[in-house]
């Protein structure tokens, strides 16, 4: 059921962010820039999890639409930082704004307590994954990558899922 609710809300997503001219993959790169600032690429794929390689077609990409921008670092003049620029700060800004008012449409209806239930299960559910083993591969290596998204086998995946609990239902 996360899965589906996941799947739904970043297809809606999607299209917002296209809008904006941004891919949903494109998000964590963004976001870490965000957050920590200046990156070189290597620093960039550690804390996306990712090898230097995966990150790079995105990179030229955000930079070529004047998302991100390259300065050498002034201690390591072999090193080139990555940063959102103006017009990236922007974008994340629009993101942010419209993620909250894609949360309140999404959460619309339902009671303050049941708000409260609904933060805390979820909390439980994170603290689950968190306490799940590690993958053996590397999220670039896994077939479904980052996100669900639409693999075509994963989409025959939950179709067969969702069939069977239709049947089961029945």
């Amino acid at each position: 059921m996360i899965m589906e609710i996941s799947r739904m809300y970043m297809e809606k997503c999607f299209v917002k962010l296209k809008k904006v001219g941004i891919h949903p993959r494109q998000i964590p790169i963004l976001a870490v820039l965000y957050r920590r600032g200046g990156c070189s690429q290597k620093e960039l794929a550690q804390e996306l999890g990712v090898k230097p390689p995966t990150v790079t077609v995105s990179i030229q990409r955000l930079e070529k639409n004047g998302l991100l921008i390259r300065r050498q670092d002034e201690k390591d003049l072999r090193v080139s930082r990555i940063y959102l620029s103006d017009a990236g700060n922007a974008i994340i800004k629009e993101g942010m704004q419209l993620a909250r008012e894609g949360e309140k449409q999404i959460l619309s209806g339902f009671s303050e307590s049941e708000l409260c239930l609904m933060r805390r299960f979820c909390q439980q559910i994170k603290e689950n994954i968190a306490a799940m083993p590690e993958p053996e591969l590397s999220p670039d290596e896994m077939p479904m990558g980052h996100f669900c998204g639409r693999n075509s086998s994963c989409q025959e995946e939950i179709g067969q899922n969702n069939n069977e609990r239709k049947t089961k239902h029945d």
